[in-house]
């Protein structure tokens, strides 16, 4: 009866893996221009770009020393270099002491938004590093900022 039940397995087994390429996904039916040969070459996809005359690196920002207790605000901004309005659908960060607001209507290509991280530096001392992603309709989807600053606790 072993047997029997072990051959019948080993049957289901071989016919059950189909190679039939008819229920296949193929590159050339991915429509995303990132990922797969898209028909269309010249699809529309937004692209967030940050921007800041002041720095090398505009995803980044550091508030130099502060005072235990304060609170801090940096705006990073940034334009849609696609061809298709941008949509910022959230922020996240890593702990609670940073919170972050955004432009919440679609952003037009060559238009620009903003996003305003705030950190709040209550409890805390020494240096800090925060992170803040942000999701978008644009690929890659994910964008990190980052702000830092060295926080000294009041005589």
């Amino acid at each position: 009866m072993i047997r029997i039940t072990g051959l019948i397995f080993i049957i289901l087994l071989a016919f059950g893996c189909n190679n039939g390429d008819k229920d296949t996904v193929t590159a050339e039916m991915v429509k995303n221009p990132v990922s797969g040969k898209a028909d269309n070459k010249q699809m529309e996809m937004p692209e967030i770009t940050f921007i800041d005359e002041n720095s090398d690196n505009p995803k980044y920002f550091d508030f130099g020393v502060i005072i235990q207790g304060e609170r801090v605000v940096h705006t990073f901004r940034f334009k849609n270099t696609g061809n298709d309005d941008l949509v910022i659908r959230s922020t996240s960060s890593t702990c609670g002491c940073t919170v972050s607001s955004y432009t919440k209507e679609p952003i037009a290509p060559g238009k620009t938004g903003k996003i305003d991280v705030s950190f709040s530096s209550a409890g805390r001392k020494g240096r800090q590093h925060k992170a803040v992603t942000v999701l978008t309709n644009a690929q890659p989807a994910s964008k990190k900022l980052v702000i830092e600053a060295n926080v000294v606790v009041p005589n």
